[in-house]
């Protein structure tokens, strides 16, 4: 069964690898994340100018 989730990770900051803080949900044994099929991540700003991330996460759930 695939899954799509989108995560919003809005401790992040300038400078920081997006792969690594996308590896720590995919890493999680709570997602059950047993394929990756694809990854999207987009940097925005709310109305302070503070940075978040979002990524789109396309997996196989796993067990």
């Amino acid at each position: 069964m695939c899954r799509t989730r989108i995560k919003v990770i809005d401790e992040y900051t300038t400078g920081e690898d997006a792969e690594e803080l996308v590896n720590g949900f995919i890493s999680n044994p709570e997602n059950k994340v047993a394929k990756v099929n694809s990854i999207e991540t987009e940097i925005y700003y709310d109305r302070d100018d503070d940075p978040y991330m979002v990524a789109v996460i396309n997996y196989e759930l796993g067990e």
